[in-house]
Order: C-alpha cells, then structure tokens, then sequence
C-alpha cells in the first residue's frame, strides 16, 4: 500500500510539473497576440501621423511572423497536453491511428498506437507524431483563423479608410499673380499648418499676347 501510495505522489508530481510548462506556454501564446496587436497599432499610428496609407501594409509582415510562433508555442503546448494525459493515465497513452501524421502510421498493427513515458520524463517530442501537436496543423486552427484573419482584416480596411480620407480632403487653393518672373524664387510659406515650397507649387506662366496698334 505504501509503495502504491508513493508511486502516486510520484505521479501528482510529474503532473504538476508538466502543468507548470502548459501554463508558461499558454501565457506565451496570450503575450504574442498582445506584441501583435500592439506593433499593428503602432504603425497604424505612425501611417496616420505622415499621412502614408500604404504603411499600412507593413503590419502584414509582423503579423504573419507572430502567427507562425504564435502555432509554434500552442503546437507545443498540445504536445504537453498528450504527455499530461499519458501521465495521468498510468504512463500509457493510446492514440487512434487516422489521428497520427502519415509517417508515423508505418508498421502500426491495429487501429491504435500506444505511448508510454518514464516517470518525471518531460520529452514531448514522440507526441509530436500527433496531427494535432504541429504548428502547421494550428495555424489554421478555428481561433487561430479568427484572430488573424481579423487582424489582417483590420489592416486592409484601415488602408481603404485612409485612402477615402485622403481622397475627400479638399485641395489647397492659393490665386496669385505674378509680374516680372525672371529670376523667381519662393520661400516656404506656411498655410493651415502644411508647408508648401517651390518643389511643391506647380506655376504655369501665361503670357498674354501682344497688342496690335493701330496704325
């Protein structure tokens, strides 16, 4: 009896500490949708303020990466949860054989595949020959699909809003007649807050014909 009782406090550990990872990898997964919606902010912030909406764009990048690691921790994650459950289960785990990539269903005998674990062991690697343990599997998960697809989503339409904003401003319009142009120069002249310069005015010269005098 005591030997039995000792080899479950063994156990209650072993579950304990694959717990502890879960939770660590869970808390990583949270903090990667947070840095990812706060870089999308902050070019969207920085696309506003010098009025470029095709800035926008440059927030598909950083988030494509943060999806990527974002399934990379969640398919670990999963890997852990299939140790938890062998551990929990005696150090034996069976798993259906559909449910295992195509490479690790050779030589199977029967419909189910059987997975044991040393007592204390954290190497989750063999359950990574689960479908569901791989990145490329939760990227398109359904919360996976949810979260990013919207937030590439919100990329796309912040760049058609800035584009019609851009689009309904009114142009600036100066009248102005200019006598004597040989050897113009303009300074920067400041009007509603936007500086124009020689580079930015396009100045067409008009001559007016000559007067014919009568004779």
């Amino acid at each position: 009896m005591e030997a039995q009782e000792s080899k479950d406090e063994i156990n209650d550990r072993h579950l304990e500490f694959i717990q502890g990872v879960i939770n660590r990898h869970n808390a990583n997964s949270f903090m990667i949708k947070g840095w990812a919606i706060t870089i999308t902010a902050a070019i969207f912030a920085l696309t506003g303020t010098i009025n470029e909406p095709y800035l926008c764009f440059i927030a598909l990048g950083p988030t494509f990466m943060f999806w990527v690691l974002d399934a990379m921790f969640v398919a670990n994650e999963r890997s852990f949860i299939s140790l938890y459950s062998c551990v929990a289960n005696r150090n034996k785990f069976q798993v259906k054989k559909d449910e295992l990539k195509a490479s690790a269903q050779k030589g199977i005998e029967g419909d189910y595949k059987e997975y044991t674990v040393q007592s204390f062991s954290m190497n989750f690697t063999k359950f990574r020959e689960l479908k569901k343990n791989n990145w490329y599997y939760v990227i398109f998960s359904y919360t996976f699909r949810w979260f990013y697809f919207s937030l590439t989503f919100v990329i796309i339409a912040t760049f058609i809003g800035l584009k019609a904003i851009n689009k309904t401003t009114d142009p600036i319009k100066i009248d102005a007649t200019i006598k004597n142009t040989e050897g113009f120069k303009i300074a920067p002249v400041d009007i509603n807050t936007k500086t124009l310069s020689i580079d930015t005015l396009h100045i067409k010269e008009i001559s007016k014909p000559k007067s014919t005098e009568k004779k």
